[in-house]
């Protein structure tokens, strides 16, 4: 079988193979951590059903809007539509994959880190921040308004860069597999960490990102690689037994029904109104305060 016949291949079942590949390493690191760590069966299957139920209702989401991106990544080809094709030898290989593949990291990166700025996008990223006990099933622990707009400026993304469908497949299934491993419980040896860190988002890096108070909540926001955060001045290591999961605000959360943890972003919505009506008005409700 020939390289082109392969590509061709991964092409035309990209859906397939990544989805595959998912599940694997997520079924791999789920009972690598059971077995190594000896977590109780029970709370760790309770624990993971709930985050996985995530999946009811983002993944309608995501086929559409992943759809739309797909469509949008083939029409930029079509008609050597973006950014790219400024650059010189905009159809290489390195240019449409490498130089892309860079870009849309930045992006994510960008994106990240307006999410935990913007009020609005907080309240959503929250749902997934609000996990106390992260492991390989938090990497599905994303509220489905919050795809939507994640997704979404992906599009964007894509549509002004003049990403293609190859770069676009090629970043997603790079992505699940860095997601997935980032979330996994296991930290890297401080050593390997240190190095492969300089470069690369580590389960150790990401850990930190989700500690449950400020400065760790707002560092680490790579995606894949960590440059980025080196570079805007993110960048926070922590050592591992500083690090609490969840939301010095929400730390109730992992109490809550699945239903009312979707209902979170407008919960926190309400409670921000009423502390900033008692700084307005400290005297209009005293049995509140």
């Amino acid at each position: 079988m020939s390289l082109d016949s392969v590509a061709r291949f991964a092409l035309d079942h990209a859906g397939s193979l990544q989805c595959a590949l998912f599940l694997l390493i997520f079924a791999g690191g789920w009972i690598t951590e059971k077995v190594v760590l000896a977590q109780p069966t029970t709370e760790k299957l309770r624990h993971s059903a709930f985050n996985v139920a995530f999946l009811a209702v983002v993944t309608p989401v995501q086929l559409v809007t992943i759809a739309l991106c797909v469509a949008v990544a083939e029409w930029n080809t079509a008609h050597h539509w973006g950014l790219v094709y400024l650059l010189p030898h905009a159809n290489s290989l390195w240019i449409q994959l490498g130089v892309m593949f860079v870009v849309l990291d930045f992006l994510d990166y960008a994106y990240h880190r307006t999410a935990h700025r913007l009020p609005f996008l907080w309240r959503l990223h929250l749902v997934h921040h609000s996990d106390q006990a992260v492991d390989v099933s938090t990497t599905f622990r994303e509220h489905p308004v919050e795809t939507l707009v994640r997704v979404s400026f992906l599009t964007l993304a894509v549509f002004i860069c003049g990403a293609s469908l190859p770069v676009l497949i090629l970043r997603q299934t790079v992505e699940s597999v860095a997601n997935i491993s980032q979330h996994i419980t296991f930290r890297l040896p401080p050593r390997t960490a240190r190095w492969m860190g300089w470069l690369f988002v580590t389960p150790n890096l990401h850990h930190a990102h989700h500690h449950f108070q400020e400065p760790g909540t707002n560092c680490n926001y790579g995606d894949v690689f960590s440059i980025w955060d080196r570079i805007f001045g993110t960048f926070a290591p922590m050592p591992s037994d500083e690090i609490v999961f969840g939301v010095d605000t929400h730390m109730g959360a992992a109490s809550r029904s699945f239903p009312d943890l979707l209902g979170l972003p407008q919960a926190a919505r309400a409670v921000r109104r009423r502390y900033r009506a008692r700084s307005i008005f400290p005297t209009s409700a005293p049995s509140e305060v």
